[in-house]
């Protein structure tokens, strides 16, 4: 698509273009992936530390609840792939190239924007959670979010600038013109709104003699002409039409001299006249025709959907192949969208996240797990055909080497459970214990969900946890392995108001505490390790058809609290102190800890149990450790006995001094016994080479 950033910059500097508007009691088709993008970085939230989802939640609540409160119906159109053609593909890898130094910056204190790599889950679960309406498309979705809303006869709100170039009868709301926030009483009546700018075609062309609403699209490519093969020197200088001021002269200029011509055909001849060197001529008119059919508007393949489920009938071409069954699925948002990717090209390009950039890429730890997606996909799309007699299949994975893109040939590994029957067409009708079966081997774990002591909320994180303990390299330390415990019993605590109040004051207190230090790398090297493979293994699952309860992803990792949280073990203070008083915190923590280690080999639980007695040389020594936690669980009882009495109020202010006197001595003795080791981790100078060296 082209990119028509300078036309933003005009409509904002001409208020005849772009009028006041209070928008309530209407349909809204909103571009679902701009959406998350611009919520998750206007709020601010984390970036640096992995995500901030559980924050990200609550805001995304809030934004469709205000629509709601003024009579907005939103309708949620999310792109699958960018662009799967070999046409874009060279922009797509551009992009990639762009996130990684992003990425890289910002692990090194750099302020730059980076989504975390699990955003795009998160608010397709939410928008299921929330009941709003949504269609995931199998690719780009702008062309066909311009035409739902022109069918409808209702705005669209993004902030991409195509939206300027779509003849769209309802017109277009800016995202960053759309104040939700600020939702508004009429004065005449009890009726809210939201305050916004609203852009329609119709007024620009007026401003300029009413010129044919056609020639936008030649506009588009013109102004974007960097993505196409034109020069703009082959061209006039347009500003030198312009009467406006010296930041919007080109785009001025350049609508003032469209608008003299009655319509494309001659706007093409007359271009044709300023190309001094004939061979630039068929470029010329190929660039400018695309643009043409990209813009033109027909009834959208989407809305049949909304109201019956019926799944898109125009298919881009490389996508005519996806297997019928895969169709429902992908718009519901219950397939991720890569399959496409994989199924149509066989290649895919993998999002980084803020990791050490010396190691190799996080993405390498869950490549096993893409493995067998990408067997599934596509070594089973052949009946009555023996495992034997099926060639080799590859895919090409473009992922970070250092700091630059680059293409690895991965072979695609079809699970020893894959009977010679099992096809894609049919396997959501395979058995379910095979299905739970082909899961649970590739994570490299043997409890069933039946026999694993943990609610299910929390069974997929916890065979996550298994796989990355065993495949994440380095090897993650044992404190960033009770850390990220930690956060899972804060989330599934913290997302049900019932159990809420469970939740630990510390916990609480360590998540809202912004603290200025230098972000640990390695610990955020282990958790994108940690987030991919839950990433990849979300995948699987769906893909498999959910043979282990889908969680609240939102809820599972909290990048500030689990930092947070290793920072404060890595003073010496224990889980178990940072539970203290919080007896339903702790057994959840207990049982997660235990389920984990059972999947553990012997050498495993060692290193990982020598890490627990790290802080204290001597038995003495975890004695007295231990004893102060008791005394401050016991301190903890007696405070909740005076919060009751409501004379107590001077004790309780005296416990909660102790409290903190208490905690300080546990971190003192902890600290000194560390201190005082002579021991040495035989793994430390493994944590420090990388596979660059």
């Amino acid at each position: 698509m082209m990119a028509v950033n300078e036309l933003k910059s005009y409509t904002e500097s001409n208020n005849c273009i772009l009028m006041k508007h209070h928008f309530r009691d209407s349909k809204l088709v909103i571009d679902g992936c701009n959406l998350y993008h611009t919520l998750y970085f206007t709020c601010h939230l984390d970036q640096e530390h992995g995500g901030e989802y559980d924050a990200f939640e609550k805001e995304v609540s809030r934004f469709f609840r205000n629509l709601r409160e003024c009579a907005i119906k939103p309708y949620v159109v999310l792109s699958g792939e960018d662009d799967i053609s070999d046409k874009m593909f060279g922009a797509l890898k551009k992009r990639a190239n762009i996130r990684i130094k992003k990425a890289h910056s910002l692990s090194r204190g750099c302020p730059r924007n980076v989504l975390p790599i699990l955003i795009k889950t998160v608010f397709i679960q939410l928008l299921r959670k929330l009941k709003v309406p949504f269609i995931q498309c199998v690719a780009k979705a702008n062309w066909e979010a311009a035409a739902l809303a022109n069918e409808w006869n209702c705005p669209v709100l993004s902030n991409s600038t195509e939206f300027y170039i779509y003849d769209i009868k309802g017109g277009f709301l800016p995202l960053y013109r759309f104040h939700w926030r600020n939702v508004t009483l009429t004065k005449r009546s009890d009726k809210k709104f939201i305050p916004a700018k609203l852009f329609s075609v119709e007024k620009l062309c007026s401003t300029f003699s009413c010129m044919n609403k056609q020639l936008l699209p030649i506009l588009a490519t013109m102004l974007g002409i960097n993505n196409t093969e034109l020069d703009r020197g082959m061209f006039p200088n347009w500003a030198e039409f312009s009467v406006s001021a010296e930041e919007i002269r080109y785009v001025d200029g350049l609508l003032r001299w469209l608008s003299c011509f009655e319509g494309p055909v001659e706007v093409i001849c007359a271009l044709m006249g300023c190309i001094m060197n004939p061979d630039n001529s068929a470029t010329v008119i190929k660039a400018l025709t695309e643009g043409l059919q990209v813009y033109s508007l027909a009834p959208s393949s989407i809305a049949k959907f909304f109201i019956s489920e019926k799944t898109q009938s125009r298919l881009p071409g490389p996508l005519q192949s996806l297997p019928e069954w895969t169709l429902k699925p992908l718009a519901k948002g219950k397939l991720n969208s890569m399959i496409t990717d994989i199924l149509a090209t066989q290649r895919i390009i993998l999002k980084v996240s803020i990791e050490n950039f010396q190691h190799c890429s996080s993405n390498l730890a869950s490549r096993p797990i893409r493995q067998v997606i990408y067997g599934l996909l596509q070594c089973t799309r052949q009946k009555n055909s023996s495992r034997d007699d099926l060639p080799e299949a590859e895919v090409e994975e473009y992922d970070r080497e250092g700091l630059k893109l680059t293409s690895f040939r991965v072979a695609a590994v079809l699970p020893s459970l894959a009977i010679s029957d099992l096809h894609l067409e049919t396997l959501w009708e395979t058995s379910w214990h095979l299905r739970l079966q082909i899961f649970l081997d590739t994570l490299g774990v043997s409890q069933v969900p039946e026999r694993l002591h943990v609610l299910p909320s929390l069974q997929l994180a916890v065979y996550v946890t298994c796989y990355w303990l065993k495949h994440a390299q380095p090897e993650p330390r044992p404190e960033f392995f009770w850390a990220l415990l930690v956060g899972l019993v804060y989330g599934e605590l913290s997302r049900d108001p019932l159990t809420e109040k469970a939740v630990p004051k510390r916990l609480k207190n360590l998540k809202s505490r912004k603290e200025e230090t230098p972000l640990d790398l390695e610990a955020a090297h282990a958790y994108s390790q940690w987030q991919g493979s839950l990433r990849d293994s979300i995948c699987l699952s769906q893909l498999l058809g959910n043979p282990v309860s889908e969680p609240e992803y939102a809820w599972l990792y909290s990048g500030v609290l689990v930092h947070a949280v290793t920072r404060e073990l890595k003073k010496g203070v224990s889980p178990e102190s940072l539970l203290a008083r919080a007896p339903q915190a702790r057994q959840l923590y207990q049982q997660l800890r235990e389920a984990v280690e059972l999947e553990l080999d012997d050498d495993m639980k060692t290193r990982l149990r020598a890490g627990r007695e790290r802080p204290s040389d001597s038995p003495a020594g975890e004695k007295c450790a231990d004893d102060l936690i008791t005394m401050f669980e016991h301190l903890m009882g007696r405070e909740e006995e005076d919060d009751e009495d409501p004379r107590g109020r001077r004790k309780k202010s005296e416990g909660s001094k102790r409290e903190d006197e208490m905690y300080e001595q546990t971190c003192s003795i902890r600290t000194r016994h560390r201190s005082r080791s002579h021991k040495t981790d035989p793994r430390a100078k493994k944590y420090q080479n990388s596979c660059w060296e």
